[in-house]
């Protein structure tokens, strides 16, 4: 949940900790309600709910996203790169390259990698690219409309 950053490893390990208090044991209900997602596992579980058609909850994340201060440019930027992380791998395992030299291949965490071949599997490479080509309209939008950001997030996840 937290990504792969040790000082946040250690920071949420100690809110856990404290939240025992004289409890031995620990369970993932626990985990879920104390340990934030970092910013990068909610882009990623943002474009999972775009892949699975659940719109609503991608818009009520990215709300809550922008509740915590979360600059809608910033969101897009992270979205996007998820979307060419899924297209260079797409490209990549099609041409029979593994997980693992991929990772090398495009200089990408092997972790990040594999949940990116997880996910490139539910789209053709024609709907990477068009997704691609709307953010790429929508980071337009974002910088030189007067149109609520928010708003205009929120029409890129209706459209995808």
């Amino acid at each position: 949940l937290t990504g792969i950053n040790f000082n946040v490893i250690s920071q949420e390990l100690d809110k856990i900790i404290l939240f025992l208090g004289d409890r031995t044991t620990i369970n993932k209900n626990d985990v879920s309600l104390i340990i934030n997602r970092s910013l990068e596992q909610n882009v990623f579980l943002l474009t999972e709910y775009i892949q699975k058609g659940d719109k609503n909850k991608a818009i009520q994340l990215v709300k809550d996203l922008i509740i915590m201060k979360e600059e809608p440019i910033k969101l897009l930027a992270l979205i996007t790169s998820n979307y060419r992380l899924y297209y260079q791998c797409k490209i990549l395992s099609r041409k029979g390259y593994s997980g693992q030299q991929i990772s090398k291949t495009i200089n990408v965490h092997p972790y990040r990698v594999k949940l990116a071949l997880g996910q490139v599997k539910h789209y053709q490479l024609n709907e990477l690219l068009n997704i691609i080509n709307h953010c790429a309209e929508t980071d337009y939008k974002l910088k030189s409309s007067y149109i609520d950001k928010q708003l205009i997030l929120e029409l890129l996840i209706l459209a995808l």
